[in-house]
């Protein structure tokens, strides 16, 4: 059972998680945050160090649940192809799944933490390396069980892939047209049956 601090602490994060990843580290000020959470300054302090704390905080909730989305759909029944596919068919919906959170976080923070903030945004690229991680992983258990076949090395084909995932997410998100999504992971599909299906 939790501690009343530690309900506040949770009740903080997932308050502000959104606010940040919108408005970002330095365009969210202390004042959007006590609003929103019906807090004073002195309470937010009480429970993180500092504005840059809470932040890191904010995109660590964030951060957890995407990666966990990801696992449960790389985790999905059947060949590294269907497992593939699973992501694709989850990017396809990315705006939906990311909406409550305020867009994506990686993107989101990222884009603004790189000249603002160099621990958040060495946590997003962090972030990054894992979800290539996690992707590679899938292919490469494709190719030992001759499921799939890849041009190139497993990590450096998870590498283009999520690069074009997200390059569609930030087309997506810059333009408020969801099409560079479904058109981008249309074409992923396609590119991945003539590429890499066996």
């Amino acid at each position: 059972m939790s501690t009343k601090a530690e309900r506040t602490t949770r009740y903080i994060i997932e308050t502000v998680a959104p606010i940040f990843n919108k408005h970002g580290y330095v365009g969210t000020s202390m004042s959007d945050l006590t609003d929103a959470t019906g807090l004073t300054k002195g309470a937010l302090y009480g429970n993180f160090e500092n504005k840059e704390a809470l932040a890191l905080s904010a995109f660590e909730y964030n951060r957890t649940k995407l990666l966990a989305a990801i696992d449960e759909t790389l985790g999905s029944d059947g060949s590294a192809l269907d497992k593939i596919f699973a992501l694709t068919r989850f990017y396809r919906h990315y705006d939906e799944f990311t909406g409550e959170m305020g867009g994506c976080p990686v993107l989101n923070t990222g884009v603004d933490a790189e000249h603002n903030n160099k621990q958040l945004a060495a946590a997003v690229r962090e972030t990054v390396g894992i979800i290539e991680g996690k992707i590679a992983l899938v292919l490469e258990n494709g190719m030992k069980a001759n499921e799939i076949r890849l041009p190139v090395t497993p990590l450096q084909f998870a590498k283009q892939l999520y690069t074009m995932l997200q390059g569609a997410v930030a087309m997506a998100t810059l333009s408020r047209d969801r099409k560079y999504l479904i058109n981008t992971v249309a074409y992923l599909d396609v590119l991945i049956n003539r590429e890499i299906k066996k």
